[in-house]
């Protein structure tokens, strides 16, 4: 299962989408993000297919490169 990470470093600044995680279930999808972002003030895991997109996300190919060897994975 795929989830996405979104969080943010500071108060002043937006939650956005950092990262794809993918997992077996969502433990293993929270230790992760947990290993990745446990230092940032705010983490948000959201399972894809909670997700309603208006406009889709983008193809592999155009992800930042940190996230294509996750989604890729």
């Amino acid at each position: 299962m795929r989830y996405y990470v979104f969080a943010r470093q500071e108060y002043d600044k937006p939650v956005a989408r950092q990262a794809v995680i993918e997992s077996d279930d969502a433990d293993g999808a929270c230790a992760e993000a947990r290993e990745r972002f446990g230092d940032w003030l705010e983490v948000r895991l959201v399972p894809e297919e909670s997700i309603r997109w208006i406009a889709g996300p983008l193809p592999v190919e155009q992800l930042p490169e940190q996230e294509r060897e996750d989604v890729a994975a």
